[in-house]
């Protein structure tokens, strides 16, 4: 605690010298030298606009940020300052300027986030405030929850999501069950794309770079009286990065096997297999009142390493997923809305997986006496093929009443049916006895991986915000969801904001949160390694946060967070003791996550502006030990500038503590590394062409992701690359 505390004082000293510096620079200008007033060489021939001044001051009396609004903390647009959660938001003209192409890059940049790649499927995942969080947080593409029930997460599909649609990205970062329901236990993430009227005509986007990427990618949108229309087409295929994995687990196999004479079949020393390659389609319409919203993407990928941390050449997983959704807004007298919306998903999954490579052999100790009875070799590899679907139809109502002046009630009763049907699966052994076969063989009957499966979701909840006074909020909400497989939950919240000093604020916040488990955790059956277990418990969460923020004067502001996470029944696969070589999820141990979070931003004006953020995180399991594969120490710096109306440049490093093992693993903790990007645009110079172009990891900095203990030297990591694209607006 003394180690946060000092952390925290350091900041507020951080904050305070730069407020005297940029104060004391204020005191010597004239008093025309304001934020709302134009600069001195255009004072000749513009004048003040006195009534946006007045405006503008009488909102900084109330919610000095009023201009800087979030809807996802509260279903409704509130004030950065007063939404009653820790809210991050990244606009799109922030993520142009940082040059990323993918929404996982973004989250990097995020205060407790961190980007981690993993070895099985090749996922880029977020490990959010000292825990692993695939399937541990909700992701949503404008209010639409897209996470897959196979899994739990949706990174799988959208880690690369194109960012060219987005106008911004809205983090909660911390418990958002209270309001969403499934899956936001450590963070929601609402991906909110551009209108018609914000596009206003075609947008094209292409664009190459390092490992033969090539990308393409259309933004249309436009507005015809009550009509809007607006969308996306994308084209990405890469080869992806192909850092060499010196020895595999497959390596461990013939190792063990060479004393009986069998050759190698290990692909080590050799590359990973990263290459990806989809098509994503995006619509929305708007009539009056109506809308509709629909998706449909496409992905072919390699698998990094792969299941069994083993090189392999054959390997494909397809994923395709739709969705549609329609709804309507309705008010009445300014006092009742209500928002009625129904949808329907789609996920299809086609895994060809090539587990062991051409040629390997597996030996089997049937009778458990330690040593080897027979053993089968594969000449073609060892290969599953795996194919299900998951359908889900649901429907929303929330109601949204002002009681009084300063109210406002919400309302919502939600339903979902889940399915997972047209189980599939081929193998080219016996699922049964492991004997090799001549040709890949349909076992969908007699041995399917996973079972079909049903699961409805009835929910309701109720949240009341009550401005208090001008600058105090109360807010109290709760949500109960009701699961036909497992149980239930309840999920309560509580937050006061409340602006207690001219341009500083204080949050105090309480929520609870839950994880279902996912069908994958519950329902995976006939596989050697990896057992389901339907008798699993949800995860919880409850978390306390403190959050302090001032603006210091109209160039820098800054804030300060204090969260406290309290975990329970965190399922884990657990080694079963009757067959060592088989493994079962179940709900074993807690953690408890204490951390400081802190942020400042310097807006110079004009598009010049520095931001850079600190986290703080010591992550503990019950037993003290330090959680595997997070750092306690993260942060990053950024500073974006225009030095000609032609040009910007953005340069931000993102920097990484050491990363601890797990527990049974004898290696020494990863150390820490930092990453330094720089992107440059030139725009305008061709009526509205734009040509941007980024370096990734611009001094080449050797660096690993935590990969198993049967992959020594972990999971190697891309060093310098680049971008080049053009963008121009029709």
């Amino acid at each position: 605690m003394k180690l946060q505390l000092s952390i925290a004082f350091y900041f507020l000293c951080v904050f305070l010298t730069i407020n005297l510096s940029i104060s004391s620079a204020e005191d010597v200008e004239t008093p025309e030298s304001t934020e709302n007033i134009l600069d001195a060489a255009e004072q000749e021939h513009h004048q003040i606009d006195d009534e946006f001044v007045e405006s503008a001051l009488h909102a900084e009396i109330l919610w000095f940020d009023y201009g800087e609004e979030t809807s996802i903390a509260s279903r409704h647009e509130t004030p950065l300052t007063k939404a009653p959660s820790i809210v991050t938001v990244i606009t799109g003209e922030e993520i142009k300027h940082m040059g990323y192409r993918t929404f996982a890059e973004v989250l990097r940049t995020v205060p407790g986030f961190e980007v981690l790649k993993m070895s099985d499927f090749g996922d880029v995942i977020p490990a959010v405030r000292g825990l692993k969080a695939s399937n541990r947080v909700r992701l949503m593409i404008d209010g639409h929850f897209v996470n897959n029930p196979l899994r739990g997460d949706a990174f799988g599909n959208f880690d690369d999501f194109p960012v060219q649609n987005i106008k911004k990205i809205e983090i909660i970062r911390g418990p958002g069950s209270a309001i969403y329901g499934e899956n936001a236990f450590l963070s929601a993430i609402n991906i909110i794309t551009k209108t018609g009227s914000e596009i206003k005509g075609v947008r094209v986007n292409s664009g190459f770079g390092s490992y033969d990427t090539v990308e393409g990618n259309i933004v249309f949108g436009e507005v015809m009286g009550d009509f809007e229309i607006s969308g996306m087409i994308n084209y990405r295929d890469t080869n992806g990065y192909d850092g060499t994995i010196e020895s595999d687990n497959q390596s461990i196999i013939d190792s063990s096997l060479s004393p009986f004479g069998f050759d190698a079949a290990s692909q080590a020393p050799g590359e990973v297999e990263d290459w990806r390659r989809e098509y994503d389609l995006d619509l929305k319409t708007m009539y009056k009142d109506l809308y509709f919203h629909g998706w449909y993407s496409n992905k072919n990928r390699g698998p990094f390493v792969g299941p069994q941390y083993a090189l392999t050449d054959e390997t494909n997983l397809e994923s395709n997923y739709v969705f549609g959704e329609f709804g309507y807004e309705k008010k009445f007298e300014d006092r009742l809305a209500v928002k009625p919306r129904v949808y329907y998903d789609q996920f299809d999954n086609d895994s060809y997986v090539e587990a062991l490579p051409d040629g390997t052999t597996f030996p089997s100790d049937s009778n458990g006496d330690g040593s080897y009875d027979f053993f089968y070799t594969y000449p073609e590899g060892f290969i599953g093929n795996g194919k299900q679907t998951q359908r889900i139809a649901g429907a929303e109502i929330p109601f949204d009443c002002t009681l009084f002046d300063g109210n406002l009630l919400t309302v919502g009763f939600e339903y979902r049916f889940i399915s997972q049907t047209n189980v599939q699966y081929y193998a080219n052994y016996d699922p049964e006895t492991y004997e090799p076969l001549g040709s890949v063989e349909d076992f969908s009957d007699s041995y399917p991986y996973i079972k079909d499966a049903i699961r409805r979701i009835w929910s309701v909840y109720l949240q009341d915000s009550w401005d208090i006074t001008d600058t105090l909020n109360i807010t109290l909400g709760a949500r109960f969801d009701e699961y036909s497989d497992f149980g239930d939950a309840f999920s309560p919240r509580s937050g006061l904001t409340w602006q207690f000093m001219e341009n500083t604020y204080v949050k105090f916040l309480y929520g609870e949160a839950f994880r279902a488990p996912s069908f994958v955790e519950m329902f995976t059956i006939n596989q050697p390694a990896i057992t389901g277990n339907e008798d699993l418990d949800a995860e919880e969460i409850r978390t306390f946060e403190v959050e302090l923020g001032h603006k210091f004067n109209n160039h820098l502001k800054g804030s300060l967070t204090f969260f406290d996470n309290d975990i329970e029944d965190l399922i884990v696969l657990e080694t079963l003791e009757s067959a060592q070589e088989s493994s079962r999820y179940e709900n074993f141990g807690d953690a408890h996550i204490q951390g400081i979070e802190a942020e400042i931003k310097i807006d110079i004006l004009n598009g010049n502006y520095i931001f850079m953020n600190y986290t703080f995180q010591d992550p503990q399991d019950d037993d003290g030990s330090n959680l595997p594969f997070v750092a306690k120490h993260k942060g990053n710096f950024g500073v974006n500038t225009n030095p000609w109306k032609y040009t910007n440049i953005n340069l931000s490093t993102f920097f990484s503590g050491k990363r601890y093992r797990e527990a049974d693993d004898a290696r020494d903790d990863m150390p820490s590394y930092a990453l330094l990007n720089l992107s440059v645009i030139a725009k305008e110079f061709f009526n509205t062409m734009e040509v941007q172009g980024t370096i990734f990891n611009l001094l080449d900095k050797d660096y690993d992701d935590p990969g198993p203990v049967s992959i020594q030297d972990d999971l190697p990591r891309p060093g310098r690359t680049f971008f080049l694209g053009m963008s121009y607006q029709f």
